[in-house]
């Protein structure tokens, strides 16, 4: 075999081109290449902090949610016992007012009884004078005959 000239020329080309593309090509290429595995590394690993992050916040919001719906429900409890509170006080004062009222009904009852018999009084004294002047035919002194007339009736009735 004979190396001539063409085959070293055709080397030399070669080891030129395969230098040119090295620099020009594979080199920027692998570059890239390079960058862009880098750039998804970091996205991948930017969504995995993501992710962590999430999931910490769904816990930190979750023990949030907790905390207020227990805050809710000491809140809604504190408000059932203040409302029973405020029925047990109107409860209270409803009996007490109606008392009150019960007890100014008797007292009035009793004042108009009082009344009704000291009326009664005064009109049996009225009646039997006069049935006493019918009786005896004369006027009689009046405030003599009512006095003795109420004590017979006071002797009579229970004086209440």
């Amino acid at each position: 075999m004979s190396i001539d000239l063409t085959l070293v020329g055709q080397f030399i080309v070669f080891i030129t081109m395969l230098l040119l593309m090295k620099k020009m090509l594979y080199v920027p290429l692998n570059d890239a290449m390079e960058a862009r595995s880098k750039k998804i590394e970091d996205g991948l690993a930017a969504a995995d902090a993501g992710l962590e992050a999430k999931a910490k916040a769904d816990a930190e919001a979750k023990i949030q949610l907790d905390a207020a719906k227990s805050k809710a429900q000491e809140i809604i409890s504190a408000a059932e016992r203040r409302a029973a509170e405020v029925k047990e006080e109107a409860v209270l004062k409803a009996r007490v007012e109606a008392a009150a009222i019960v007890d100014a009904g008797k007292q009035e009852l009793a004042s108009e009884i009082g009344r009704a018999k000291h009326g009664l009084r005064v009109e049996v004294a009225g009646i039997a004078m006069l049935a006493a002047e019918k009786i005896v035919g004369v006027e009689l002194d009046a405030e003599k005959h009512a006095s003795l007339i109420n004590a017979e009736i006071a002797k009579g009735f229970d004086p209440a």
